[in-house]
């Protein structure tokens, strides 16, 4: 099944303090943001639209660092090299859609390609 540009619009139809939640705003990655840890390398945080993690709605401003151990992942290889990214940031930022349609209607195969990967939560 083929997803429509007005169904991929409509996964983050609007965005901001405006806009309400949604499940796949809240739940979907949008962003994996690399952290750094004091004994692992390849340490993400996956962010939602509102760059926060996943799960949680923008409010007060979240250290990234402390919620990395509740809510981080490691990769077992640099991620930034894989096919699965719309747009990266030297390695550090990595984008799984943007506000284009065209980002959200690969979004769920790029996703797919990703959660096949050897990915490891922090504990």
């Amino acid at each position: 099944m083929t997803m429509s540009d007005r169904q991929a619009a409509g996964l983050t139809s609007g965005h901001g303090r405006a806009a309400g939640p949604t499940f796949f705003k809240l739940w979907m990655p949008y962003l994996f943001q690399r952290v750094d840890h004091p004994k692992r390398k390849n340490a993400f945080l996956p962010l939602n639209r509102d760059y926060v993690p996943l799960g949680m709605t923008r409010g007060e401003w979240i250290d990234y660092e402390k919620v990395m151990p509740t809510h981080g992942v490691f990769f077992a290889r640099d991620p930034a090299h894989l096919d699965v990214w719309w747009n990266t940031r030297d390695g550090k930022q990595l984008w799984l859609y943007d506000d284009s349609v065209a980002s959200r209607l690969t979004y769920f195969e790029r996703f797919e390609k990703l959660m096949l990967r050897q990915v490891e939560v922090i504990q």
